[in-house]
């Protein structure tokens, strides 16, 4: 399996696991969320 090369795959991937934790109470930090939820958005929107 390759490793995502771009930026955006990556704060996806970070915010889907967070969120995922999150759901069973592990780790439930809605500010790291909401950077990796924003930083996802503004990335996927430049194309980086």
């Amino acid at each position: 399996m390759n490793m995502p090369k771009s930026l955006s795959t990556w704060f996806m991937i970070l915010f889907f696991l967070f969120a995922a934790l999150a759901g069973f109470g592990i780790f439930a930090n809605g500010i790291v969320t909401g950077i990796l939820a924003l930083g996802a958005a503004i990335t996927l929107f430049l194309g980086k």
